[in-house]
């Protein structure tokens, strides 16, 4: 009786450490699906462009591209405009500031758009004002799974994430008089 038990004990632990070791894929988002470099003080995250659901799009359909950049080193840089290697255009969703150690396109708000390309990897050029220019092959993703729902132009201008609050002491209460006797 007590190896059956054993048995299935240990039938019962494999099960459930299959469960939470995390082999549910139809729930999990990936951490980054996008293109990444470094290059002399800016950092390039998680660069994709989002097509529509037709593939290949229909000329002209503008794309929105995604990417989170921060700068690293100390001064301000500022992302002049985007290139794409063997044709198309990227429109801007605004002047795109980089100040220091700051990310700049968080929040599910693409950058910019980019027309006339049908390939699933676009060789693009991010030029920098007063930063070396990184260029990165960036994949093409499809309007399904957590992708559907993000938006498909720029709300406005790219701004920088807010700052993370400054430590603080607590205010603590003034002292209290001394009785005086």
């Amino acid at each position: 009786m007590r190896p059956i038990v054993t048995a299935a004990i240990v039938v019962a632990l494999a099960a459930t450490g299959c469960t939470n070791y995390g082999f549910d894929k139809a729930n999990r988002v990936p951490q980054n699906d996008g293109a990444n470099a470094d290059v002399a003080g800016v950092s390039l995250r998680n660069a994709f462009l989002l097509r529509g659901n037709a593939d290949p799009p229909a000329a002209g359909t503008p794309e929105a591209l995604f990417a989170v950049l921060v700068n690293d080193s100390a001064r301000p840089v500022q992302l002049e405009r985007i290139t794409v290697d063997g044709g198309g255009s990227v429109q801007l969703a605004g002047p795109v500031m980089l100040p220091p150690n700051q990310p700049v396109g968080t929040g599910n708000q693409p950058i910019g758009t980019v027309s006339g390309v049908r390939a699933n990897t676009v060789p693009m050029t991010f030029i920098f004002k007063d930063a070396d220019a990184i260029r990165v092959s960036v994949p093409v993703k499809t309007r399904t799974d957590h992708f559907a729902n993000l938006p498909s132009a720029p709300a406005g201008p790219v701004t920088p994430a807010p700052a993370p609050p400054s430590p603080t002491r607590p205010i603590s209460p003034p002292p209290s008089p001394s009785p005086t006797g």
